[in-house]
């Protein structure tokens, strides 16, 4: 089975490395949709650091959590310094409990 795949930033790279996770810093002149095409291509479980994310348009970030396979998560930074998309409020607007 292949390894799950992060692509974030780098401090975050190295401790998901030393977990034996295949990690990508994503950087300005870096292409992160071909990268995360081809993490999806390959692994059963792309872990996607925050900041690479909110960088995403949300359809196409939405896309990517709705898929079942392969699971893609977002996950924060380990400085903090982007914080996961709100998933519970997007989730709530979409079932029409926007209210609750």
């Amino acid at each position: 089975m292949n390894a799950p795949v992060y692509i974030g930033e780098e401090l975050s790279a190295a401790g998901y490395r030393l977990a034996g996770a295949e990690t990508v810093v994503a950087g300005s002149a870096i292409n992160v949709e071909e990268l995360i095409e081809d993490a999806v291509a390959r692994s059963p479980l792309v872990l996607l650091g925050a900041g690479v994310a909110a960088g995403l348009p949300p359809e196409r970030l939405h896309a990517l959590l709705r898929a079942l396979k392969p699971r893609v998560v977002v996950v924060p930074d380990i400085a903090g310094t982007a914080a996961p998309p709100d998933l519970t409020s997007w989730l709530r607007g979409q079932l029409g409990m926007a209210g609750a």
